[in-house]
């Protein structure tokens, strides 16, 4: 079977996000199904070697990798200031998180991660040397070759996903907090409205998202509802069967904020929170009855 047809090559192809990046991927997978060129591991291997490069080049920026924390400036052979490989692919899975929390808190080991791309690197870096060794490599080693070179190129992009799901889902809960936080203690004003005396007795957030991560700040976005307890009248008259309780849930969005080096001491970002209660003044359909002629009092059966 093609290179190309493969779960694998499918699931690599998966992580790219730009046209460019694809257009390398699929000439690299076709170069590789050229099993009558004797060259087809030589280019196959420079192609994804350079596709690894252009990813992370995408992946972290040169000037926001330079405003980590964690950035060490190195230096080439001719002392000229360089960003390493490992540095990229550090920032590709942690981004500008400290080193301590992404550790100790996210239990997330980025030195192997770094470790496994270099080796793979490496190995892709031998086959790019013509040679009598790497020169018409027979088909299956070549396959064998190709299968794992991408199996780790996919492991590291998903390790990318799990660690940022990962934060993700330790930040909801800090998140949920903190937006509970604000709606118990102060009634948001479109809940406000809707009784004479509105209290919030639920939260829940269940979508939250990183909207954005720099060296300063990590924002969050996220969705959910509130459950409201709605009051028609003073307590006495409630008692006295004057008044009306009822109850109610309506949708909410709102974001957040933290510091990148405390990401989970999150706060909610002062006029972001928002309520829908449209469905508060929808109106209600009645439901559709007949009237039997013969029951009505008066009527022609009487």
């Amino acid at each position: 079977m093609a290179l190309s047809n493969s779960k694998i090559a499918k699931a690599v192809a998966e992580h790219f996000t730009s046209v460019f990046e694809h257009a390398i991927f699929k000439a690299a997978l076709q170069s590789f199904d050229h099993f009558e060129n004797p060259l087809r591991v030589n280019n196959f291997a420079t192609a994804l070697r350079e596709l690894g490069r252009i990813h992370l080049e995408t992946q972290a920026p040169e000037g926001r990798v330079k405003k980590c924390d964690w950035f060490e400036q190195k230096y080439n052979e001719v002392r000229q200031p360089v960003i390493e490989r490992a540095q990229r692919v550090k920032y590709a899975i942690q981004g500008e998180l400290h080193d301590d929390f992404v550790k100790d808190i996210l239990d997330i080991q980025v030195d192997e991660a770094v470790r496994d791309y270099t080796r793979l690197i490496g190995r892709l870096s031998a086959f790019t040397h013509i040679n009598e060794k790497t020169f018409d490599v027979p088909r299956a080693k070549a396959d064998e070759m190709a299968a794992q070179a991408l199996e780790v190129f996919d492991q590291l992009f998903t390790f990318v996903k799990e660690r940022r799901e990962a934060m993700r889902t330790a930040a909801e809960g800090e998140a949920q907090e903190a937006l509970r936080d604000v709606l118990f203690g102060e009634v948001n004003e479109e809940l406000d409205r809707l009784s004479t005396h509105t209290s919030v007795v639920g939260v829940n957030l269940y979508d939250l998202k990183i909207t954005s991560m720099d060296a300063e700040q990590v924002r969050y976005a996220g969705h959910g509802n509130v459950d409201a307890r709605l009051q028609y009248g003073s307590d006495s008259d409630v008692r006295r069967d004057d008044g009306v309780v009822s109850s109610d849930s309506y949708p909410l969005t709102c974001e957040f904020v933290a510091d990148t080096c405390n990401p989970l001491e999150i706060s909610v970002v002062s006029g972001s929170l928002t309520i829908d209660t449209d469905s508060f003044y929808e109106p209600q359909d009645d439901e559709d009855f007949e009237i039997n002629e013969q029951e009505v009092p008066g009527g022609a059966g009487d």
